[in-house]
């Protein structure tokens, strides 16, 4: 995947808005929400040729409801956000940043009753970020997974294994560096976001505990790590003011660096500059945690106000759950994702090998989000610590501590 639209709306999670924008095509009053007339059907606007295309050619062949497809540009979650809260002009829509208090106010309709019977199918992490009170607000559509890639050649040449542990994986940054590339890529911003998304959930505890009750951020291994981080920060290993961030595979491709943060969805682009010269770990286990591969997603759902709600599920049900052929095309021929559904996973030609193949069993293995429970707020918080640790070489253990207090007195409220 070149373009970074649909994949920076998936890396970042949506935040909740209530202004309105210009959609194409439509007022805020078109197509859903009443008894009478089409499904409305919202996407955000994609930026890979064809996609678009190919979901007017899905909706025109099914025959059992006309839908009403809407394509927003500009911010897609404030858009969705003031329909939903109004209780008009929506029926079915695709998201990736459930919220806990819209659920329960039914802005969301429940689907447990088409997730429930299928779930044995789904990758084990896709439940997760559609799952509030026990029941299912969503069908998980792509997934994307975020890890550690790497350039065997360069490791072979340095003398260098694949890391298993944090401490392992800075001095091998380190050793990886010469005067031809660095060691690693974590982002222009020295690697301080992807570092507070990754590494507390790879420690002991994690970030959040599976009840969505707890906060766990002041384990010492955690703390440690960080420390570590700002001394990595400091040692020249890292390259910094790439001309693309982390999410473009063009530094990795021109040799830049070794070891790259990095998305499935720049493997194709890599693979036809490379070939067999790439391949992935995941975020190594801090002691006494878990290997961790970061994961986020897409899903479809059904408007709770919508005057349609059982054809609007009809639909989704037929989209994502029934039609693996179009999960497949829809996964990998715009883009390169992994579709959550067994079926359509194992169908799937292009990620059946190599290092897509690879991702596909480490994200099964490993894949870890925080869920809904997990706020836009919270990862705010943490993000502001550890860039105070990393960056400015702030007390870890003082932050650390700090923001779990904060983001616990946030997920009090959500109980």
């Amino acid at each position: 995947m070149t373009s970074p639209t649909r994949r920076k709306l998936a890396v970042t999670a949506a935040l909740l808005g209530a202004s309105a924008l210009l959609i194409s095509g439509c007022s805020s009053n078109a197509g859903g929400g009443g008894a009478d007339g089409p499904i409305t059907q919202f996407y955000h606007q994609y930026g890979e040729e064809g996609v678009q295309e190919a979901v007017n050619r899905w909706a025109d062949d099914y025959k059992d409801a006309k839908i009403d497809l809407q394509w927003v540009e500009g911010d897609y979650a404030q858009r969705v956000n003031a329909l939903l809260a109004s209780g008009r002009g929506i029926d079915l829509f695709e998201y990736n940043a459930i919220n806990v208090e819209a659920a329960r106010q039914g802005q969301y309709a429940d689907m447990t009753d088409l997730v429930e019977p299928v779930k044995d199918d789904i990758l084990p992490i896709a439940l997760k970020p559609v799952t509030i009170d026990g029941k299912y607000y969503g069908i998980p559509m792509i997934t994307d997974a975020q890890l550690f890639i790497y350039r065997p050649s360069m490791f072979e040449e340095a003398g260098v294994e694949v890391p298993e542990t944090w401490d392992e994986l800075v001095e091998a940054a380190k050793k990886l560096t010469n005067a031809d590339h660095k060691g690693l890529f974590l982002g222009n911003d020295g690697g301080a976001g992807i570092l507070a998304a990754n590494l507390p959930p790879a420690a002991p505890g994690g970030i959040i505990d599976d009840g969505n009750t707890t906060m766990s951020l002041e384990s010492p291994e955690l703390a440690e790590a960080l420390t570590s981080a700002h001394e990595l920060y400091d040692s020249g290993s890292l390259l910094m003011g790439a001309p693309t961030d982390w999410w473009d595979p063009t530094s990795f491709i021109a040799g830049d660096v070794a070891m790259s943060w990095q998305g499935l969805w720049a493997i194709p682009a890599i693979k036809e500059a490379l070939g067999d010269d790439v391949a992935a770990f995941p975020v190594p286990a801090l002691e006494g945690g878990q290997p961790i591969v970061g994961v986020s997603q897409w899903n479809e759902m059904v408007a709770g106000k919508s005057g349609k709600i059982e054809q609007a599920k009809a639909i989704a049900k037929q989209q994502w759950i029934d039609d693996s052929d179009w999960q497949i095309e829809f996964s990998t021929k715009y883009g390169f994702h992994i579709p959550p559904f067994k079926d359509a996973r194992e169908k799937a030609e292009t990620l059946g090998d190599g290092v897509a193949k690879q991702i596909v069993d480490l994200t099964t293995e490993y894949g870890w989000t925080g869920g809904p429970y997990y706020t836009p707020a919270m990862s705010t918080a943490l993000t502001d610590a550890v860039t105070r640790i990393v960056v400015d070489g702030a007390d870890a253990k003082s932050e650390l501590s700090a923001a779990q207090s904060t983001m616990q007195g946030m997920l009090d409220t959500l109980q």
